[in-house]
């Protein structure tokens, strides 16, 4: 990436970053607030409209419908068209569709408005995550993300305290209902004219000029590419939604159910619960998340969740008779456990994960599947609460969270405070042509170097042996430190397997031409070979040669991405197939000559024509895994 992604990666934090981060936050308290209220609506509806378990379900679940529609819409259009293009219109169907709610006349016309609510809800989840990520500096990216999602804190709390004061200043059901519905609109319409205002992020004006006319990477690829990012990213979500998003909205509900009447009462008891419990959740979650780590806090966090689930469902009964505090606090950690880990984790992880050319559509393909599990969950919990019993729901849920934890162990790596580039394998080619390029080009280096001085000394009619093998060695233990360098640059950066694997294998096949010139070296000392021959000489300048390939291979490597072309590369490795086999011929007819000599002489001189053909073959092993790379890199920018 050009300069000014590398500037804004290492910029320390300042109050534009707050600016963005509260520009899409804006949405995440509307967002939340238009979600959470349903919760209230469901008690204050029924005096208004008849309602039974199934049409409660459908009308908490209707902007959830919405919800799973919307991430895919506006992430493909997001990658497509840009992020700021869309900002401003998610807020604008947001608010059109919470007046429209409010001037509902009848339950189904209600229901529509807050599937369109929902819409625009899930459209907004892939473009304001994007945003921030991509206009935040690497050390201070996850509080970032994770503080534009720790509004919905305060959009859950604002509903419930505005539900309180209409009932308790005495506005009737009636008409508090309609205003509920009705103040969603207000933030939204605040957000409108502000997120009109902002700029195209560098990262996507990047993608951009990269692209210029070529046709877009197909987000599916990356199925084949990284599959345990697609499964991790989505399975988690939909996984933590599933608990969370059925047990919030459903909150007041189960607090009629377990013995607390009125329906003051059942609201107070959600907002007791939600603001000892959630909303501090989601502020320790931005305190922790560059500190702890993105896996760390999903894995505990579920599982502390389960905990919490498994220990109501055992002995949840004996609680409510004896202590109902502890009933409700255990119940209150579970939002806790779950806001500090996976319902935070699992929005900042697909804007690190996914590249730039698809970084909405995959945060939006995991919304998606997140919001199907909160719709799943709100519509059929009332009926697994009256055919099951609520008690066997916490259990289900408590099983649920454990297999978020072990899937979260199992597929996401750790991301905090590293280069998006990095945690999105965006260029594996990058990692090679950049951040590895000084210690690749040192490496190739010593292996030129080293055969370069095998081809001088084996031109002469004498040989120095030993100071042709201290030469060769000192390039050998240089290029040693170089894959040394390497191995803990790679480990560091947590890269993938199969990447790590590629590069680890460059690295030592570079190695291994040097170790062979060693090789070479140590067996003209050991068998105190004083006049080497033609073969020799011969092998030697072919090995030189392909040595120079290589390095001429990992620069052809540095300019596929700006020409998105293999020809360059394309063109050495035929350059060193010729070469080595030149080599393979002249292997045969040095080994024929071999067979000439006398048997202590034919074995040490075949040993030595056979290592230097070797070093030929290593080359071309270099240049496949080049080749590789760049053709992954070409392949991904035009599938």
């Amino acid at each position: 990436m050009g300069s000014t992604i590398a500037d804004l990666e290492e910029e320390k934090l300042s109050s534009h970053h707050i600016k963005i981060m509260l520009i899409s936050g804006i949405s995440f308290f509307t967002d939340a607030y238009d979600l959470f209220i349903i919760g209230v609506i469901l008690i204050l509806i029924k005096g208004v409209f008849a309602t039974n378990p199934l049409t409660l379900g459908m009308l908490a679940s209707s902007a959830l419908f919405g919800a799973v529609i919307g991430p895919m819409v506006f992430g493909y259009f997001g990658d497509k068209f840009g992020r700021r293009r869309l900002y401003w219109i998610t807020v604008s169907i947001l608010a059109i569709a919470a007046v429209g709610s409010a001037l509902s006349g009848s339950l189904i016309e209600l229901i529509l408005w807050r599937l369109l609510l929902g819409i625009a809800i899930g459209g907004d989840y892939p473009l304001s995550s994007t945003i921030v990520a991509e206009y935040s500096n690497k050390s201070n990216r996850g509080a970032l993300v994770a503080s534009t999602f720790a509004m919905q804190g305060f959009g859950i709390v604002a509903g419930i305290l505005l539900a309180l004061g209409l009932l308790y200043g005495g506005v009737s059901y009636g008409l508090a209902w309609r205003l509920l519905l009705a103040f969603g609109a207000v933030p939204a319409l605040i957000a409108i004219p502000v997120r009109k205002k902002l700029n195209e992020t560098p990262w996507y004006n990047e993608l951009v000029k990269r692209r210029a006319a070529k046709k877009q990477a197909s987000f599916y690829s990356i199925a084949r590419k990284r599959p345990s990012v697609l499964v991790g990213t989505a399975l988690s979500w939909f996984l933590v939604d599933v608990t969370y998003y059925g047990t919030g909205i459903f909150t007041p509900y189960i607090a009629t159910l377990v013995g607390i009447t009125g329906t003051l009462s059942s609201i107070e008891t959600s907002a007791l619960l939600l603001l000892a419990f959630a909303v501090p959740g989601y502020w320790v979650a931005v305190a922790l998340i560059d500190r702890q780590g993105r896996r760390s806090m999903q894995i505990i966090g579920f599982f502390l969740v389960a905990l919490c689930f498994l220990a109501i469902a055992a002995f949840g009964s004996q609680m409510l008779k004896a202590i109902p505090v502890m009933f409700f606090a255990i119940y209150g950690l579970s939002f806790f456990f779950t806001n500090y880990g996976p319902n935070t984790t699992t929005y900042v992880y697909p804007v690190e994960l996914y590249p730039t050319e698809y970084r909405t559509r995959g945060h939006g393909f995991a919304a998606t599947m997140g919001k199907l599990g909160a719709t799943i969950s709100a519509l059929l919990f009332p009926i697994i609460i009256l055919t099951l019993g609520k008690f066997t729901l916490l259990a289900i849920l408590g099983g649920v969270a454990l297999i978020g934890s072990i899937e979260t162990l199992a597929l996401l790596p750790e991301t905090k405070r590293k280069s998006l580039e990095i945690t999105s394998r965006e260029f594996e080619l990058h990692l090679v042509t950049d951040t590895l390029s000084n210690e690749l080009s040192e490496l190739s280096g010593h292996a030129e170097s080293a055969a370069k001085i095998s081809e001088q000394a084996l031109s002469n009619v004498t040989i120095d042996a030993e100071s042709l093998f201290e030469m060769i060695k000192n390039d050998e233990h240089n290029a040693d430190m170089n894959v040394k360098n390497i191995f803990e640059s790679i480990t560091s950066l947590s890269i993938n397997p199969s990447i790590y694997d590629d590069i680890s294998h460059l690295a030592k096949r570079i190695d291994d031409i040097v170790d062979i010139e060693e090789a070479v070296a140590s067996r003209i000392l050991i068998y105190s070979i004083r006049k080497p021959d033609w073969y020799m000489h011969e092998l030697a300048v072919l090995v030189s040669k392909c040595a120079e390939q290589v390095s001429a291979g990992l620069k052809a490597l540095a300019s596929v991405e700006s020409s998105n072309s293999m020809s360059g590369i394309e063109e050495v490795h035929a350059r060193a197939s010729s070469l080595e086999n030149d080599a393979d011929l002249l292997l045969r007819k040095a080994l024929e000559h071999a067979s000439k000599m006398g048997a202590k002489k034919m074995i040490e001189y075949k040993e030595i024509y056979e290592w230097l053909e070797l070093a030929t073959d290593k080359s071309i092993d270099v240049l496949d895994i080049i080749e590789d790379i760049g053709l992954r890199y070409v392949y991904s920018r035009s599938a």
